[in-house]
């Protein structure tokens, strides 16, 4: 069988989008005596994905522009609110100087939000896929990226030696910076115990990054992939809920998969496909 999409003209003259499949009809020995053909109008239906598309587009652009705009009145707030801080503490107190310190706090907050957004809408920028990135250079690159909160945290990152895979260095570089910093970042009283692996597939490899950590119980597995997703109030453990969801974004842009196993004081381990 082969189905394959076409454009066929009507008499009137205007043109439809069709689905065509295209089967072998045989007798009972087997043998093709004939060809069965089934055609379908799907003009509406690529319609309204190109206008999904659009919108898409229109949104994305949207969200990276005010995201950028965004981020210069915020740092005046941040600025001019430690300059306050700096210039008078001495004569303020109470709940003076507890208000300018949640106004910095909020600003901070934003400006880490607002750059993760930023992150999430450029995954899709780079067009072409590269030839190769090499995986083991990636990871140490990301290792450069949290050389501090792992020091800070005393955590140990052990790695295989890694595969080259088809996808833009960066954005293998964003995916290990992610998923090990939330290794570091959500851990159990033990100090963070982070493995990462490849196993290699049909077409693709099949990567893992496993921790010790408090681990997530399985109900939350597939919301924590979702935009704006937390487990854990900001007092609790720092963050947007945005890291897993630019990890997932990254994996779909090359039609991979990520997923979850992993249970309540269990760590985690998350595995990622990439094509090889």
């Amino acid at each position: 069988m082969d189905h394959f999409e076409t454009v066929r003209r009507k008499k009137d003259g205007a043109l439809l989008e069709i689905s065509l499949t295209i089967s072998p009809v045989r007798n009972a020995d087997g043998t093709i005596i004939g060809v069965s053909k089934i055609a379908r109008d799907i003009t509406d239906r690529k319609r309204a994905d190109a206008e999904i598309k659009r919108v898409n587009q229109d949104l994305e652009q949207f969200a990276f522009s005010a995201s950028h705009d965004l981020q210069e009145p915020l740092r005046n707030i941040k600025i001019y609110s430690e300059l306050l801080t700096r210039r008078y503490g001495d004569k303020f107190e109470g709940e003076t100087l507890e208000f300018l310190g949640y106004l910095r706090a909020g600003a901070t907050r934003m400006e880490i939000l607002l750059r993760d957004l930023l992150a999430h809408t450029q995954v899709t920028s780079m067009q072409e896929i590269p030839e190769k990135a090499d995986a083991n250079e990636a990871l140490a690159r990301a290792l450069e990226g949290l050389a501090s909160a792992i020091s800070e945290a005393g955590a140990q990152v052990t790695a295989d030696l890694l595969p080259s895979v088809r996808v833009h260095h960066a954005h293998l570089q964003q995916l290990f910076q992610n998923l090990i910093g939330n290794a570091i970042k959500y851990c159990s009283n033990e100090p963070p115990q982070v493995r990462v692996t490849a196993k290699g597939q049909p077409g693709s490899w099949m990567f893992a990054v496993a921790d010790n950590g408090i681990g997530i119980a399985p109900e939350y597995q597939e919301d924590v992939f979702g935009l704006f997703k937390r487990l854990h109030t900001s007092d609790q453990y720092s963050g947007t809920g945005i890291g897993l969801a630019i990890c997932k974004r990254i994996v779909d842009r090359y039609h991979g998969r990520i997923w979850i196993e992993s249970g309540p004081g269990q760590g985690s381990t998350f595995r990622f496909t990439l094509p090889g």
